[in-house]
Order: structure tokens, then sequence, then C-alpha cells
């Protein structure tokens, strides 16, 4: 016996599904990656971190997907890299060209970030930054790889009474500390 749906439940209705008219249009043509493809394996570190980026090529030689594995495993930058690489590879199938991604995600900064055992990028600002970095230079021209870009001091730290390099106003500290931060006095934490 089912129990009875409280008095004021809804039904959910679903909407009918009408054929396709005129004004629907097809979308790219999807390209997914071939069961059986060739690939190519990169070990990369970047700053402290060490990983691998597995390229996947169909078979005319272009990009089909990326896989991203990070040497520690169960690690958040592990699982924005995984997500990175699902989406690149997402949108490779659905015609969204390389050189979108490169534009959009190079010269990202965050940690960890700095030099690179790759001579060709000798500094990265995040690993996102040396992935597309890295993916530009294996398969696009010369003329759409982006600037190498400054170095910086990826080992600041801001604390409540330093400003950030923005020029804002409210600084945000790095670390997670038990207490309070006082406003009689600046940067203290009670």
């Amino acid at each position: 016996m089912r129990p009875a749906q409280p008095s004021g439940a809804m039904r959910t209705v679903r909407p009918r599904r009408s054929a396709p008219g005129p004004e629907a249009r097809p979308g790219p043509a999807l390209r997914p990656a071939p069961r059986t493809r060739e690939s190519v394996t990169r070990a990369f570190t970047v700053g402290e971190a060490r990983g691998f980026l597995i390229a996947s090529h169909h078979r005319d030689g272009a990009l089909s997907d990326i896989n991203l594995i990070m040497a520690k495993h169960g690690s958040t930058m592990n699982g924005l890299c995984d997500s990175l690489a699902t989406a690149i590879s997402t949108g490779l199938a659905h015609g969204v060209p390389l050189a979108t991604f490169v534009r959009r995600f190079s010269g990202l900064r965050f940690p960890p970030g700095g030099p690179t055992d790759d001579p060709e990028i000798p500094h990265a600002s995040s690993v996102i930054d040396y992935i597309v970095r890295r993916l530009a230079a294996d398969y696009l021209s010369a003329d759409s790889l982006p600037a190498d870009p400054a170095p910086v001091d990826t080992g600041a730290v801001l604390t409540a009474s330093t400003p950030p390099p923005d020029g804002g106003r409210h600084a945000v500290p790095t670390q997670t500390v038990p207490g309070r931060l006082r406003t009689d006095t600046p940067g203290s934490w009670s």
C-alpha cells in the first residue's frame, strides 16, 4: 500500500514532447573520441605539483580528448584537473576549437605555479595555465600561442593587514585560524 500524499502536495506534470518544428536548428556535429586511438603521455611538474597529461588523437591527427592525472589522488587539485579535462574533451567533441580553451584558460594565476620541467614552457602561473599552453604548443600554430606570463611570487601570503595586489580594500587571510578578527587592531587575531 502506498502512503497517502500530504494534502498540500502537488503532482508533477511532465510537458509533452513535440516533434521539432522548422525553428529547431541542428547543433554542431558530435565528434566523439574513437574507441581505439593513439595518445601521447607527457609527465610534467609545475612548482611542486607533478602530473601527467594524456592527449588522444583522431585518426586524422586532430586532438580528440585529454586526461589529466595529478600525483596526489583525492586532492582538490586532482579534482579540478579532472573537471578541466572533462570540460575540454566534451568541448572538443562538440566542435569547440582548442584555441578557445587556450584563450580562456591561459594566464590563470593560483598556486601551485612557478618553474616547470618543460624547456618550451619554463614558467607557468598555474597547472591549468601550463596544460592549455602545452596543448597550444603541440596542436596550434605558432602565431596563436599565448605569451609567456611574467613570473609571480607564489610564496606571498596575504594577511588581514596586507592589502591585496589588485589594490582593493579587503584582504583575505590565506589560512583558517581559530578565533575571530578583532576590529580594534587591524590584522590581529583574538
